[in-house]
């Protein structure tokens, strides 16, 4: 409870204004980053911005727990060399947050100019603009807070997110900003500092603080849906709140779900100072869990731009299916990178840039790129049998190996990330530790051909290994030349299980649940026996890097000419796995069965489907019906604007619209010509080998060779002409019923004639009255 008496509250009045009077908006915008963040052993009596902030007015509401980050540059206490990663940037004597700047002074700028505009919205009562400036909300909030008009208070120092979220639940029936929060609760009112901590703050603490049973069954709630993505069973779960309960009552004077970070290490201080709880208790996994709970808690406000929006908001606002089409040479295709590098947060200005980085991206694997074409399969795609030759000299044996798509090694690579991303630091570094380890074993018994144990007919050596797969040479068996195949992911599940087995049969009984057995269960177990002891081994341990980066990257394939493919057959049951609800990571995710490996396998969330169709090609509405339901289509068509409209005296941007205005009303909009085609016209020899080699043959594709139609969209220009052939070969052809006698020969005007060298005759496509001109001269 919070009940404070008169002098209490004359300490808080007493503390706001001489704040204000410290740190006025003009020191604000002179301060120095020495003078906004400091440490004790520079500056024993500090005085410093964010030492105010933090410390010297708790009083008037706490903003203790997680880390100094939240004031988006701090000074470091410790100043050995620490390496940058996850959003946060690091120098000898200062930490900050990368989207602030590259250093510690642009981004000590940044978020100077940062507070100066909360101090401004809060003296001239803009809420809605505090809420909108780029910062953390706790810090940002009770730095408002602090520069309000004492007289006529209108934000309230609560500052807790879960406690204002309880208050908005609770109290106005609806999920609202905080903003409007402080509205709702001060809109009409015109309080004193002193009378809005009487009347409105401390009730609403006391039904909703830390310490209230609302807070505490919130924090239970929040717990659990953190357990919960970590895929711990319902049981364990129950469990682990339970037992944080437990610790409470039994051990503690207060409730550790009422706690903040910094008070709970010091409630754990306690408890390992505790005889008699370190005698019971035996359930550190659920405090080491609710402490990781928390760390996270605390960050999503300090990285709630940088992590959050970059990586779970960019996810959600770019589709995660989606399909460019549109008419040849709209760019669709050219595109598509710019599109991969707005998925991937990247804003370059230079096309050199662009590619460069896209380059970049596609060798490290996170952008894959395919064509689909009429012989493109299920096999090239996802997965398939392949013809290998044995690699032996003079060898002509053909071995079938399962083969994987392009797609499902992109889909593993995205699914390793996002797992990735759901750990805490110390269960990433672990699981890249064991990673480290078994890559160095298994290269280790392949270098030494080291036997890694022995069956009834004799040992067994591993003689190959790849990013999946460890093959075992067995002595003594005839069967399959001796040669098994072990799955590189079901050993790593075996060597994360710490029991010790008697035999294959109790180990795969109790890490996978299986009752049966077959040949291969026997060599997995001696591998993990093997590993154990070379573990043990171990002289030096693997250089771990505690800064490991975990954080949800996108995974990008795209897919070019994707209606030339035969869709149902190439994506088979994927069809279903990549609509986002059930992809990997969502409430509804689903895996299937694969027909080839019998392997499990699902679309992770953080994979991105970018296709590219031409509708000249085939129409959208003759894509197959389940693909159309899963894709979001993003017309692109024609944009003359990017055209020049004087080259050589000829303006491409007419040029265009009056050829695809006659394409458009003689067939349909989707068989018009693409900008791009002119794109890199400079002069008047890029425009006739563009009409040449590019127009003319497309113009002739679409309407069949039907050249009077190709002369009508060219404006009768001269590039076709009517060819009078000689009418003593043509006679008897005329005089018969069936024949037309008055139709007309055209042909194509030599690509040697001078005629493609004017610069009238491409005047001529938008411009009638040269038309005009032309014929006259020719009469």
């Amino acid at each position: 409870m919070w009940n404070l008496d008169e002098k209490k509250l004359q300490e808080m009045l007493d503390g706001f204004l001489n704040f204000q009077e410290v740190w006025t908006l003009e020191k604000v915008k002179n301060m120095t980053l020495e003078e906004y963040t400091n440490i004790k052993k520079d500056n024993p009596n500090r005085d410093d911005f964010t030492f105010w902030i933090e410390s010297k007015l708790d009083n008037l509401g706490s903003i203790w727990g997680g880390s100094a980050f939240k004031f988006g540059i701090y000074r470091r206490n410790d100043e050995s060399q620490k390496e940058s990663s996850s959003g946060r940037l690091y120098s000898q004597n200062y930490a900050w947050i990368a989207k602030y700047g590259n250093n510690e002074n642009e981004a000590f700028n940044n978020i100077k100019e940062k507070i100066i505009q909360i101090i401004q919205a809060s003296q001239d009562n803009n809420l809605k603009t505090i809420e909108k400036i780029d910062f953390g909300d706790a810090i940002k909030w009770k730095i408002a807070f602090h520069y309000q008009d004492v007289k006529n208070i209108k934000i309230v120092n609560i500052f807790s997110k879960n406690v204002l979220d309880l208050i908005s639940l609770n109290e106005f029936k609806e999920k609202l900003k905080i903003y409007q929060i402080h509205k709702k609760l001060l809109e009409n009112k015109n309080l004193s500092l002193v009378k809005m901590i009487e009347n409105i703050a401390i009730p609403l603490w006391n039904k909703y603080g830390m310490n209230s049973q609302n807070y505490i069954d919130k924090m239970k709630n929040l717990f659990s849906e953190y357990l919960n993505k970590k895929k711990l069973d319902k049981n364990t779960i129950n469990k682990y709140i339970q037992v944080i309960e437990n610790i409470s009552k039994e051990f503690l004077k207060e409730n550790l779900y009422s706690c903040d970070l910094f008070s709970f290490d010091q409630n754990i201080n306690k408890l390992n100072k505790n005889e008699e709880f370190k005698l019971k208790n035996s359930n550190s996994s659920a405090l080491n869990y609710y402490r990781a709970f928390l760390i996270d808690y605390y960050e999503q406000d300090i990285f709630i731009t940088e992590r959050v929006q970059s990586e779970e908001s960019n996810m959600k606002i770019t589709p995660l299916n989606q399909i460019f089409y549109g008419s040849p040479g709209t760019g669709k295709t050219y595109h598509t990178i710019d599109k991969a590098l707005e998925i991937l947060g990247k804003n370059l200005e230079s096309r050199d840039d662009k590619k460069a980085k896209f380059d970049e991206y596609v060798k490290k694997g996170q952008i894959v790129f395919t064509t689909f074409h009429q012989s493109y399969g299920y096999e090239e795609f996802v997965e398939g049998i392949k013809p290998r030759i044995d690699s032996e000299e003079n060898s002509k044996e053909i071995e079938y190996e399962i083969k994987d798509g392009i797609f499902k090694e992109l889909c593993e690579k995205a699914l390793d990330n996002y797992e990735n991303s759901i750990l805490n630091a110390d269960e990433l570094n672990k699981k890249i530790e064991l990673k480290e380890k078994v890559e160095n074993f298994l290269n280790w018994l392949l270098e030494t051909n080291e036997p890694i144990g022995k069956t009834k007919g004799g040992n067994f050596f591993v003689i190959e290994i790849d990013n999946k797969t460890i093959v075992i040479y067995s002595e003594g068996i005839e069967r399959f030349d001796g040669i098994f195949n072990l799955n590189l992911s079901i050993f790593m599940e075996l060597l994360k299980c710490k029991d010790e087995f008697n035999n294959a049969t109790e180990m795969f009984k109790k890490v996978f649940n299986r009752d049966y057995a077959d040949r291969t269960h026997t060599y997995y177990f001696n591998l993990v026996k093997k590993f154990k002891a070379y573990e043990k081994q171990l002289t030096a341990k693997i250089e771990n890097n505690k800064n490991n980066d975990n954080s949800l990257k996108p995974y990008i394939i795209i897919i070019d000419e994707i209606n030339r493919g035969n869709v149902s057959k190439i994506f088979g049951e994927l069809i279903t796995l990549i609509e986002p609800s059930k992809r990997i990571g969502e409430k509804e995710e689903l895996k299937v069965t694969l027909p080839y490996s019998g392997e499990k396998f699902g679309v992770p969330k953080n994979v991105y489907i970018i296709g590219t169709m031409n509708t000249a090609d085939r129409s959208i509405t003759s894509l197959d019906t389940a693909l159309r339901r899963r894709f979001e289509f993003i017309e692109m068509m024609p944009d003359v604007s990017k055209l020049s409209m004087d080259c050589e005296g000829i303006n491409l941007q007419e040029l265009l619209k009056a050829i695809n205005t006659r394409i458009e009303y003689l067939l349909d909009r989707e068989k018009t010509i693409g900008h791009a085609f002119f794109i890199g016209v400079e002069n008047l020899n890029d425009l006739k080998s563009i009409f040449q080699n590019k127009i003319i043959p497309l113009l002739q594709e679409y309407f069949y060779n039907d050249y009077a139609l190709i002369n009508a969209v060219l404006n009768d220009n001269g590039m076709i002409f009517e060819d009078k052939k000689d009418d003593k070969y043509l006679q008897k052809i005329k005089n018969l019923d069936s024949v037309n006698s008055e139709r007309s020969i055209y042909n194509i005007a030599s690509f040697d004639d001078k005629i493609w060298d004017k610069i009238e005759i491409y005047q001529a496509i938008y411009n009638d009255e040269i038309v005009n001109k032309l014929k006259n001269e020719n009469e």
